[in-house]
């Protein structure tokens, strides 16, 4: 039997992006790891490229902030932190397709090469996902520009290569 996104108890908008989107099956990285995510699981997972790890990662988080956070501030609920910019312009990109009909949902990208001060107006206004290169994420925080109280999930993404490069 060939399990479906609809079998994962996902939120309805994030189902019809990914309907929208062409996607109607989980690849075996995402059957594996969504319902681990959803149940509050922690994850270690290795695929190859191309497996929909990006997915497996961002649809369950996504799942975990349909409801609007409780918590006061304007930090992110998300953290991606991925080695590269060009890593984190993929992220992004993903994510906005999944959460294009979750209009509230706020996500910036911290990288470096980008504007300092279009990144701290971003984060002018509550973020749901922030998506980052350590070395860009690590400027903000010592700016005090970057509150984690709301954080309820961490991702690395390619953690192996973060620590390799240092």
């Amino acid at each position: 039997m060939t399990i479906k996104f609809a079998d994962l108890n996902l939120d309805k908008n994030i189902l019809s992006a990914l309907q929208a989107a062409g996607y109607d099956s989980p690849t075996p990285i995402q059957a594996q790891s969504i319902p681990a995510a959803l149940a509050d699981k922690d994850i270690m997972a290795s695929a190859q490229t191309g497996s929909g790890k990006t997915a497996a990662f961002l649809l369950p988080s996504l799942q975990k902030i349909v409801k609007r956070s409780e918590k006061p501030g304007k930090g992110p609920r998300v953290l991606v932190l991925t080695p590269t910019r060009e890593l984190a312009a993929q992220v992004e990109k993903n994510a906005q397709i999944y959460a294009k009909n979750m209009k509230w949902v706020r996500s910036v990208t911290l990288v470096g090469g980008s504007s300092f001060g279009q990144q701290i107006k971003a984060m002018s206004k509550p973020i749901d996902i922030i998506v980052a290169t350590p070395g860009r994420l690590m400027d903000h925080m010592r700016s005090g520009r970057v509150d984690f109280d709301r954080l309820e999930v961490l991702i690395l993404d390619e953690a192996d290569r973060m620590l390799d490069m240092g």
